[in-house]
């Protein structure tokens, strides 16, 4: 089984750096300084080491961002390849990003049933940060 994770509000706190500071919370420094979910971090990891395909599907404002989320995965997840992350820059569709069939697990109910009406599995966490397994 492959499993796709979303980062923001299912693997890191994005929502309370946001809540805090709208203005520095996409950049660099503080993408790369999130509170780590740890028991769904410490999931991914335990996937990944029992052989489980994984991706990062995830989304940044900006480069800038995307930096600071690949110095977070290195951080917290750092037997992740850069092949297994995928993150989308702007606008589009995680769904379009789809490399094999698996299961997304994200926070956003949008993402989810994009993802399931594409005719794949999903599991919506509705609490930010709530256990993945």
């Amino acid at each position: 089984m492959t499993y796709y994770f979303d980062m923001d509000g299912v693997l890191a706190n994005f929502h309370k750096a946001y809540a805090l500071d709208k203005a520095t919370a996409c950049k660099r420094q503080a993408m790369a300084n999130l509170e780590p979910f740890a028991e769904n971090v410490s999931a991914v990891r335990s996937l990944i080491a029992s052989g489980v395909q994984v991706y990062i599907l995830t989304k940044a404002a900006n480069e800038d961002g995307k930096a600071g989320k690949i110095d977070w995965l290195a951080k917290f997840i750092p037997e992740l390849t850069t092949e297994q992350f995928i993150c989308i820059v702007g606008s589009g569709r995680k769904v379009d990003f789809i490399r094999e069939d698996g299961i997304l697990v994200d926070d956003d109910v949008k993402n989810t049933r994009q993802w399931e009406k594409a005719g794949h599995k999903a599991i919506l966490l509705e609490v930010k940060g709530a256990a993945i397994f």
